[in-house]
């Protein structure tokens, strides 16, 4: 059921990413890469009816992550870029082509070999002592600081390369923290989640994540940004459940199959981050070559 409620979760995510990146990419073209680009783009109904559904996205995942691992609900999240490429396609224009198809088989292979192997389970995210929460936020936010810091002294690909990773970072210590919120719900109900340190580091983590992601969205070019973000959450979260919070894998030769599958996860997706297809559904100003000008004949459908 874990598995089955985060699926839902991802194509909710997906569905929130194209319609703000569609807000992004409007707001792009009419205001051109400004100061006010971002308040432009907060404005208009595509951005609001994706941070709606992502809301839908976030209980969809703290659902199955109340009823499972984080190791095993945050991997399957990277099946949110082919999910964005089928919903961009109906939104934004474009085509699947056989290239797509083989990553997104790559992709599904690999994490049902890591999930199928590993098996991870167990782990209490609140019996993890005190000083095991402070020294892994401080590392955690020490990353997305430094990511950040990064991001916002470079240019082109590095800058949205770093937001990327940043963003990823984000999301999934945000998971953490709500897996903490989930356990302390099952055990003591809503007082629990009140009385529970943990449930108060959502307040700052949560908007500086978000904050992020909409940086990355309007960083650069998605090919260099989308790696870091779909890979970073489930690496992130992955790390503390099985080193920090105690949850369990298989270990001996499940630990090669492990790794095989993750191997094909990256695989599969760096290759659907370089697709043409993701790469024509940036448009705007800052997509003035590419894929985009060379195929004026494709639709765009509205939202």
């Amino acid at each position: 059921m874990a598995v089955v409620l985060v699926l839902l979760a991802t194509i909710a995510n997906a569905t929130a990413l194209v319609l703000q990146r569609k807000a992004a990419q409007d707001s792009a073209r009419a205001r051109g890469i400004s100061a006010g680009t971002l308040r432009d783009m907060v404005q208009r109904p595509a951005w609001l009816i994706g941070t709606s559904i992502f809301a839908v996205a976030v209980a969809l995942q703290a659902t199955a992550l109340s009823l499972g691992s984080i190791a095993l609900v945050q991997p399957v999240l990277v099946m949110e870029l082919p999910f964005t490429l089928l919903l961009g396609w109906w939104v934004l224009g474009g085509a699947l082509r056989r290239r797509e198809w083989i990553a997104v088989a790559i992709m599904s292979i690999g994490l049902v070999v890591l999930l199928v192997t590993l098996q991870p389970s167990g782990g209490d995210a609140l019996g993890a002592g005190t000083l095991t929460w402070v020294l892994g936020t401080a590392v955690t936010m020490g990353l997305l600081w430094v990511t950040s810091s990064v991001a916002k002294r470079s240019r082109t690909v590095t800058r949205a390369a770093c937001y990327g990773i940043a963003a990823g970072i984000g999301s999934g210590f945000v998971a953490v923290i709500v897996k903490a919120m989930s356990e302390a719900l099952q055990r003591e109900g809503v007082v629990g989640v009140f009385t529970t340190w943990q449930s108060y580091l959502l307040i700052p983590v949560a908007p500086a994540a978000f904050l992020v992601l909409q940086h990355s969205l309007r960083a650069g070019r998605l090919l260099a940004s989308q790696p870091g973000l779909i890979l970073g959450n489930p690496l992130l979260s992955s790390t503390w459940g099985i080193a920090l919070l105690g949850e369990e894998i298989n270990g001996g030769f499940a630990l090669l199959g492990g790794l095989a599958g993750a191997v094909l996860m990256v695989i599969g997706v760096f290759l659907l981050s370089r697709s043409p297809l993701l790469a024509a559904q940036e448009g705007g100003p800052r997509d003035g070559s590419g894929a985009a000008r060379h195929s004026p004949g494709k639709r765009r459908r509205p939202l």
